[in-house]
């Protein structure tokens, strides 16, 4: 996979976020620059470890910050910060940043698109994409209820396109059950009193499912549905790269069945900002000028192209630990059994976990409280002061997340730290009057 990024390198430059939470305090224990991870910079990104944990003289110390509530919390590596103060630059909205155009290149070929374009956010990638894709106002997409784009994006595509959608019911897995896609497209087919149906909008891996990833098999039918009823398929792929490195395939592989996809530099890549869309020639030519009405044009923006360029070129390796990592989460949750909360480690296929909270007198939200804060008790019994940062995400369930500044260390303490808290759950409820 990475082949391709290497040859667009030797070709030279003349070649062509629910939403972030609040940040988070630097890690304490940490030395040498400030880099993904926060300590030292071994081998960079391919690292198993971050730096020890304090072991504090007394409760008072500063915790040791574990930051699992987004993949959006990372901090540039210290190759990302070497390549963004050597970028070359020039103006890119004419076209003339010639690290942005080796970036749109690479990531094109990368993608199987025709050309792709560098836009500061995925929210405003996927927005272009359906801009382009419904020029008609009241035009109408079929979305999943719980997708990023319909529930996490301000409604952009009603504010701004004027474009209605359809929401389906996600199934567990993150996927539209196929029936009732297909009898939601025909039930407005040909009717001159029904928004007309023009795009699909899926999203892969998928948030709100727990990072799962869309079959290769059910692509290819949502395809075959789209080619029938001649509807255009865009995919946000937010987390492409994470779905393609748990398949085992080529990104072009995914995107074959979609006419457009987004994806966003700024979440497992570890860049510090940055999305782009992709498409067909004409799409793309489109796309500038949606772009540019929505305020998405920028000028040297190499710098932040040099950045992404970097988390495309770690992406396996990085990735692959994140996963690993996760997997390794979701197991030792599973393996402790706590009648508190619980796991389906078979669930977890990428960087995300979610965690359910089994007892009705806990919330999410009180469990991601005690899990943030540190007690005497804890550093008494443990040895150590650890701040586990989560998500509430749902009713009865919290989200953990995976990305390059989380070590296997890391990992292993957060296990350790919901161990703890679960125990202290229960004795507390057990002594209850």
């Amino acid at each position: 996979m990475l082949r391709l990024l290497r040859v667009g390198r030797a070709a030279g430059r003349g070649g062509r976020s629910p939403c972030k939470p609040p940040p988070a305090p630097r890690r304490t224990g940490a030395t040498g620059p400030p880099c993904k991870g926060g300590g030292p910079d071994p081998a960079r990104r391919g690292a198993a470890d971050g730096p020890s944990p304090p072991a504090p003289r007394s409760w008072g110390a500063q915790p040791y910050v574990v930051d699992l509530r987004s993949d959006t919390v990372t901090r540039p590596s210290a190759e990302m910060r070497q390549a963004m103060a050597q970028a070359e630059v020039g103006d890119d909205d004419y076209g003339e940043d010639p690290t942005v155009n080796e970036l749109q290149h690479v990531a094109a070929q990368l993608l199987g698109t025709e050309e792709a374009l560098f836009v500061p956010t995925s929210t405003m990638a996927n927005l272009i994409a359906v801009m382009c894709h419904c020029q008609r106002r009241g035009a109408q997409l079929l979305v999943g209820r719980e997708a990023h784009l319909h529930v996490f994006e301000q409604g952009g595509v009603a504010q701004v396109a004027g474009v209605h959608s359809q929401v389906l019911q996600d199934l567990p897995d993150g996927t539209l059950d196929l029936d009732e896609l297909e009898s939601t497209v025909r039930a407005g087919y040909g009717s001159r009193y029904h928004p007309r149906s023009v795009l699909i909008c899926l999203e892969n891996t998928h948030n709100s499912a727990g990072g799962r990833v869309l079959p290769l098999a059910y692509l290819r039918e949502v395809r075959l549905l789209a080619d029938r009823y001649r509807l255009h398929i865009h995919m946000d792929g937010a987390r492409l790269m994470n779905a393609a490195v748990a398949q085992g395939v080529a990104p072009a592989q995914i995107t074959q069945h979609c006419d457009s996809v987004s994806l966003c530099f700024s979440k497992g890549l570890g860049a510090p900002a940055g999305a782009l869309v992709a498409g067909c020639r004409e799409f793309v030519a489109e796309a500038w000028r949606m772009r540019k009405l929505l305020g998405g044009g920028m000028r040297q923006a190499g710098v932040l192209a040099a950045a992404a360029r970097v988390g495309l070129e770690r992406m396996e390796e990085t990735l692959q630990r994140d996963h690993g990592n996760a997997r390794s989460f979701a197991q030792g949750v599973w393996e402790l059994g706590s009648p508190i909360c619980s796991v389906d480690p078979s669930a977890v296929e990428t960087n995300m976990v979610l965690v359910t909270v089994a007892v009705p007198w806990l919330s999410p939200e009180e469990l991601c409280e005690r899990m943030q804060a540190v007690s005497e008790e804890e550093v008494a019994e443990t040895g150590r002061a650890v701040s586990v940062r989560l998500f509430p995400w749902a009713a009865r369930s919290l989200r953990a997340v995976w990305h390059c500044d989380v070590s296997a260390q890391d990992t292993q303490l957060a296990a350790n730290k919901l161990k703890f808290v679960a125990e202290q759950c229960r004795r507390e409820r057990g002594a209850a009057p």
